[in-house]
């Protein structure tokens, strides 16, 4: 008899991924396209490059949210000569390519506006979701790398959804230009940091996101800065030894989670396949690298999910202390957000008080410690809970229903989240009311021709720096 996970990927997986039909106008975003359509049409390659730039200003600066108004827009910056970039240059291309081969299908905003989820459908149908995250001085955009997700962390949403296919770079990028469109056309800034802790495992899809996270950084294109771009990876060891020669100076966040190989691996079962050993090798090759590079440690970033009585007692905080003590890391714990997971295995998310009391023990044992700030838990856009779901549907069978969870507790300080008294007591509320009966979302398109999945998010952002 199928399990409850065996039954849910049975019934809601769409089918796997192929390569996406090649029909109508290629894709503004595809680099080496454009590269051949500028030299056959008689440009040097460089005019390409150049494009790029007119267009991504454009964007930025509220080009307007049709296609039309942005090609306009670069136009104009062609006339004053300024760009060396000739007029006919733009109009061609307007002609020639598709300025996005991917379109915005579905789009959330929270109660405080501070965190817009975009559900992004591709050009075979298939559909991912970006999250643009809005703090007071700057906006970040976390990214998916692939439709779902082969490693099954046990928490995440987005492993329910296994593996569909992988993203390739002009994909990943268009999520980047759709949210810099979305956010400047209603006069906000344009981002200017981006996470790859959207669906998938990063480093699972090597080759497109090292590509993506080039074009971010050169000047001529995005023109992002380095330690802007954080690439999270839930430990594919020799991926990340790759990372951090090809691009040293970009920061990673490594999704821990558990502080023994034992617990890893059963609450992430990628950790059978890289054991902690050699997951803390590569991590300390990534350390010198970027003290090498910069001069500084603050390149690495530790995600750990708490889980109430999981991986939250004191003596996983005592090992985590042994684990990581003398590495310049920054821990940054998440309380878990609770979503189809919780039903599949019982996960709960741990009370403020006890995630403060986990943090003060880790501070004490000398590491530096942050309690995640987070986002967009009301549109589903929280970590871990990203799985294509345009309405919350997060029960596969009726259960009980739970009592309200407690407040995220946001955190800008290293030390006062975690040793802050705890709140004083707040008048009871009255019981929520009572949830209405299950229902199924279908997100049917032509290749994603089944049910779609409950639930919520699979990895928003770590709070930049």
């Amino acid at each position: 008899m199928a399990t409850l996970q065996q039954q849910h990927n049975i019934e809601t997986m769409p089918p796997r991924r192929g390569r996406a039909p090649v029909t109508g106008k290629p894709a503004f975003f595809n680099i080496q396209q454009l590269e051949r359509f500028a030299v056959k049409r008689g440009f040097d390659a460089v005019v390409a490059q150049r494009l790029w730039r007119v267009v991504i200003r454009a964007l930025r600066d509220g080009g307007g949210e049709s296609d039309d108004e942005v090609w306009e827009r670069a136009s104009k910056y062609c006339i004053d000569g300024r760009q060396k970039l000739p007029k006919v240059a733009v109009e061609l291309a307007s002609q020639n390519f598709r300025l996005f081969s991917s379109k915005l299908a579905h789009v959330a905003e929270s109660k405080d506006t501070q965190t817009t989820k975009l559900v992004i459908e591709l050009r075979d149908g298939h559909r991912v979701e970006s999250v643009a995250m809005r703090h007071k001085s700057r906006t970040t955009v976390c990214v998916s790398s692939q439709i779902g997700c082969a490693m099954g962390c046990q928490f995440c949403a987005t492993g329910t959804m296994n593996l569909i296919g992988d993203l390739d770079t002009c994909e990943i990028l268009e999520q980047v230009a759709l949210i810099t469109r979305h956010e400047c056309a209603r006069s906000r800034p344009a981002p200017r940091n981006v996470v790859f802790m959207g669906m998938g495992e990063p480093l699972a899809n090597y080759q497109s996101v090292s590509a993506a996270v080039t074009h971010l950084c050169d000047p001529f294109h995005f023109a992002l800065r380095k330690k802007g771009v954080t690439v999270s990876t839930v430990g594919v060891a020799p991926a990340l030894k790759k990372l951090t020669r090809e691009h040293p100076e970009v920061r990673v966040a490594l999704s821990l989670h558990a502080p023994s190989q034992e617990l890893r691996a059963r609450i992430v079962p990628a950790a059978k396949q890289w054991p902690l050993h050699e997951l803390i090798e590569a991590l300390d090759d990534h350390l010198n690298s970027v003290s090498r590079h910069s001069g500084s440690h603050d390149g690495l970033m530790i995600e750990y999910v708490l889980l109430k009585g999981v991986n939250d007692r004191r003596e996983d905080a005592d090992q985590l202390i042994a684990l990581l003590r003398g590495k310049p890391v920054m821990l940054n714990l998440i309380p878990y957000n609770p979503n189809v997971t919780a039903t599949l295995h019982g996960f709960e998310a741990p009370s403020i008080e006890s995630c403060r009391a986990f943090g003060k023990v880790i501070i004490e044992g000398g590491l530096r410690v942050r309690l995640r700030e987070e986002f967009g838990q009301d549109i589903n856009a929280a970590c871990g809970q990203l799985a294509l779901a345009t309405k919350d549907i997060e029960d596969l069978a009726p259960a009980p229903p739970a009592p309200a969870p407690e407040p995220a507790v946001a955190s800008t300080s290293v030390v006062t989240d975690a040793t802050a008294p705890p709140p004083p007591p707040r008048k009871p509320r009255a019981p929520p009311p009572k949830p209405p009966p299950p229902q199924w979302t279908a997100l049917a398109t032509a290749s994603l021709a089944a049910a779609a999945l409950a639930a919520s998010l699979a990895a928003a952002a770590a709070v930049l720096r």
